[in-house]
């Protein structure tokens, strides 16, 4: 939307600090980044606006996820208000949420899905004391007051926004070497052996059946998924050189092998109790 007709239509709605919005729709305004499901997700304020989507509480909306909306107040904080909890600031800056979506972050549940990546989830905020363990490094300019962003390498491992305590938002790090997952779930075995966690695959995946009796769940860290409670299972370290995921849910037993070679997928029926 051209500067005069968004700083228009912002001042209708009692917006009258616009300098940085104007920037942001300058800079980002049209920008598209597609999830795993294949929805496009696009930003801008103008498009929002033409969307029907008015500002409020001294905020514009910029953006769309699945479970609610982007803000950005006049200081050019990004703002989440997915409507369960109370808004709360994600991001400093846009750029810093751009850049966070580029090494693949999945927070705020927008399920994003990166080819090549691995991210590894744990249901704690432990992000300072693994990034010491691993001797991975703040990031300060993917850092700010809401969440540190620690590197090492390829790997790179993030803390939950400010407001997570009183939500089971988790710790995240994502990969794009094995290695490196592998170094990371050593670390978590070592350190925090009470600790879930669990391993997503970027990209699509494929999947096969098998009527062969269910492996034994191997000897490694608890697989916790922390948006569904009701699976069980462990995580190891797999001796072809990868990570094996073993999953109870419901009446079977997922078993998923990670390697440098790829990803496999199998599903096994649990035998009768």
């Amino acid at each position: 939307m051209a500067p005069e007709v968004l700083r228009e239509h912002l001042a209708r709605r009692g917006l009258t600090e616009v300098a940085v919005l104007l920037r942001f729709e300058e800079v980002f305004g049209g920008v598209c980044v597609p999830s795993a499901e294949g929805e496009a997700l696009w930003f801008g304020i103008g498009l929002e606006i033409e969307r029907g989507v008015r500002p409020r509480a001294g905020r514009a909306a910029m953006g769309d996820f699945p479970q609610g909306t982007y803000w950005m107040d006049a200081r050019g904080r990004v703002v989440v208000d997915d409507g369960v909890v109370e808004p709360f600031v994600l991001a400093e800056d846009a750029r810093r949420l751009f850049e966070r979506f580029a090494i693949g972050q999945e927070y705020p549940v927008a399920a994003f899905s990166w080819p090549g990546r691995v991210g590894v989830e744990m249901t704690v905020d432990v992000a300072a004391e693994l990034a010491a363990a691993m001797g991975a490094e703040r990031v300060d300019e993917l850092s700010d007051a809401c969440q540190a962003v620690f590197q090492k390498g390829d790997l790179a491992i993030w803390s939950p926004p400010a407001f997570a305590e009183m939500s089971v938002a988790p710790c995240t790090a994502v990969a794009s070497d094995i290695e490196s997952v592998r170094a990371l779930v050593a670390a978590v075995r070592e350190r925090f052996p009470d600790l879930g966690l669990s391993v997503r695959v970027g990209g699509a995946q494929g999947e096969e059946r098998s009527g062969a009796p269910a492996p034994e769940m191997p000897a490694g860290v608890p697989y916790e998924r922390w948006d569904d409670g009701g699976a069980t299972g462990a995580v190891a370290l797999s001796d072809d050189g990868g990570v094996v995921q073993w999953i109870a849910s419901g009446d079977e037993v997922i078993v998923e092998q990670i390697t440098r070679d790829g990803f496999r997928r199998i599903r096994f029926g649990r035998a009768e109790p």
